[in-house]
């Protein structure tokens, strides 16, 4: 089973097995900074604004005067990134605000003030080095009453599950369209306009292996097709494994919801 699961293109994968970076920003060190980026204290966070956890923002960091604040990571596997975000603006109507993130130059998530604290959904990472990117802009010469913060930058990296994916179907759209019978003419549907990607396979695992899928089985996943298309979902169906050599190799039939369309994936 070693040399299967060494060459085998397809690969289920733990999705949050080792925390990367965990940045609260007691300081910027270890940022590049350009202009106006720094840590909100409480002499820096001149309004007082609370942050997600409805406390005093600090220990984050924010720009008033509008900058960027990347930083280089480098990755062995797939991985995700998370992060706190706040955009504030008293003056919407006089001028706009905005704050950007990016990777490798490529803008995968905008931010235009107002906008409460929230955090960020997982944007995938695929393996290798990559330039992290926050930027924050305001139109206009004032920036007062403006400001964008962040906070908790957290970046997960991935474990490959130690099985054998095999009785594989390739992803194709979850369609879970709606419908009205009409007494004439023809069947009215719902318009559909992006679906998930569900993934069905049987994984074969050895002993403590199978163990350690089962205790994470609730947790999301991903899942690499033969094309090399990384998904990100869950298994919400129960899991009825099946014992093929007691104590030594064991099955389970899966259906992966990924929340991503089919053939683009999550990273």
């Amino acid at each position: 089973m070693e040399n299967l699961l060494n060459y085998h293109k397809l690969r289920l994968l733990y999705s949050r097995d080792k925390l990367i970076l965990n940045e609260g920003f007691e300081s910027v060190d270890g940022w590049e900074i350009t202009d106006d980026w720094h840590v909100m204290t409480v002499d820096t966070n001149e309004d007082k604004s609370s942050g997600l956890n409805g406390d005093i923002a600090i220990n984050s960091a924010g720009s008033f005067w509008g900058g960027i604040m990347e930083k280089e990571i480098e990755l062995s596997n797939y991985a995700e990134i998370l992060f706190e975000h706040y955009v504030k603006n008293e003056n919407v109507e006089d001028s706009a605000n905005k704050l950007t993130f990016s990777v490798d130059g490529v803008k995968k998530l905008e931010i235009i003030g107002p906008s409460p604290w929230q955090r960020c959904i997982p944007i995938g990472l695929t393996p290798g080095k990559h330039t992290i990117r926050f930027e924050y802009v305001f139109e206009g010469e004032d920036p007062a009453h403006k400001k964008g913060v962040i906070d908790t930058v957290m970046v997960w990296q991935a474990k490959g599950v130690n099985c054998l994916v095999t009785e594989y179907t390739p992803p194709k759209p979850s369609k879970n369209v709606g419908s009205i019978n009409v007494l004439r003419g023809f069947t009215r549907f719902q318009e559909m306009s992006v679906a998930d990607t569900e993934i069905n396979f049987t994984a074969v695992f050895e002993g403590l292996s199978f163990l350690e899928f089962m205790q994470k089985s609730d947790e999301p996943f991903y899942f690499v097709d033969e094309f090399g298309i990384c998904y990100r979902g869950i298994f919400p169906e129960s899991i009825d494994p099946k014992n093929i050599a007691m104590n030594q190799v064991y099955s389970v039939e899966l259906t992966m919801i990924a929340g991503q369309k089919t053939g683009f994936g999550f990273c």
